[in-house]
């Protein structure tokens, strides 16, 4: 297979490079911005990694190429941090992804929908060379059938549960704080709805497209802040940050006077919040990272499911593999019996 990868993760680099990274990948590798003759990319960026994919004839050229650019765009060093992978292992790697088995919350659902929507946006700009399709739409189709068969655990740590906990630390009556979500994204969705399982009702939509932010709204019987008024911010007691943006869209200025203790959850990279407001004595900012560190007890609960996934993947990927090699020895026979 001539697909490769080349990528960096929360296991490797801490929060400050994957937002340098993210940016750089965004503005050079993103689908809407990118076109190459010689290279086929598919960038997939979240809030714990960021990832190209490509096919070449040349897989040692393109990974040159890539690595030119980010060492021309970062002065940070910043090599030693990164991962590749190329061929069968590239197809193993992106299947664990997918089924998120290399995600920082183990098992997480969201990761599945981000690597289908990375694949549909690359496909919307450009004509895709076999080998990505197939690499995709493999290890989409692996995770789906992984999935089917975990066994479930209702009450296992999640990212909803470890934001919940941090506003039952913060606030007295926590119920009844009132909360920003900015973005509607599948993660702010997604936590949104476990709140409103948990009979939290002053809870607040704001999103760039009115229009989605609408959907939201509609669903969960929730007001909608206007996009041009997020500079209130500071008049709700929770913020909770899940969207992409080019620049801080919260920063850094005095609140005011006599304003409550404010919590800010962000979850994005690059980050929406502004770090320096962490500063604040009234100010408490937590980023994925920190967030993702009071989950590591889910994976001891989930040991015996991930020894199955782990097994159910390499056994899917040896099967696609053969045919794979099958597909191409009769492309090849086809292409030969008409030279």
């Amino acid at each position: 297979m001539r697909v490769g990868m080349l990528g960096i993760n929360h296991k490797l680099a801490d929060l400050k490079l994957r937002e340098s990274l993210a940016k750089i990948c965004r503005r050079r590798f993103a689908c809407d911005f990118y076109t190459h003759i010689n290279h086929h990319l598919v960038l997939l960026s979240t809030c714990n990694r960021t990832e190209i994919y490509f096919f070449s004839e040349d897989l040692a050229e393109t990974h040159s190429y890539i690595l030119s650019v980010l060492r021309n765009d970062l002065s940070d060093n910043f090599d030693q941090k990164l991962y590749s992978y190329f061929g069968k292992d590239c197809l193993a790697h992106l299947c664990r992804v997918t089924t998120g088995l290399d995600s920082a919350i183990v098992t997480e659902t969201e990761i599945q929908g981000q690597v289908k929507q990375a694949y549909e946006q690359a496909q919307k700009n450009a004509a895709l060379p076999f080998e990505i399709h197939y690499l995709f739409q493999k290890a989409l189709s692996i995770a789906k059938k992984v999935r089917a068969v975990l066994p479930s655990k209702p009450g296992l740590p999640d990212i909803e549960h470890a934001i919940l906990e941090t506003g039952q630390h913060i606030f007295d009556h926590s119920s009844d704080a009132s909360i920003l979500f900015v973005g509607a994204s599948g993660i702010n969705e997604k936590i949104l709805s476990y709140f409103k399982h948990k009979n939290f009702s002053n809870m607040t939509i704001c999103n760039r497209s009115r229009g989605n932010a609408e959907t939201i709204a509609s669903r969960y019987a929730i007001p909608i802040l206007d996009w041009e008024q997020l500079h209130s911010w500071h008049d709700y007691d929770w913020v909770i940050l899940g969207t992409k943006a080019p620049e801080y869209l919260i920063k850094s200025r005095p609140l005011p006077v006599h304003s409550k203790h404010k919590l800010i959850i962000d979850l994005a990279v690059p980050r929406n919040a502004d770090p320096s407001l962490s500063r604040h004595k009234n100010i408490t900012l937590l980023n994925i990272d920190q967030i993702n560190r009071r989950l590591k007890i889910r994976r001891q609960y989930l040991s015996q499911s991930i020894d199955l996934a782990e097994a159910m993947v390499s056994k899917a990927i040896h099967h696609h593999l053969m045919l794979f090699h099958e597909k191409e020895k009769n492309r090849l026979r086809l292409y030969a019996s008409t030279a």
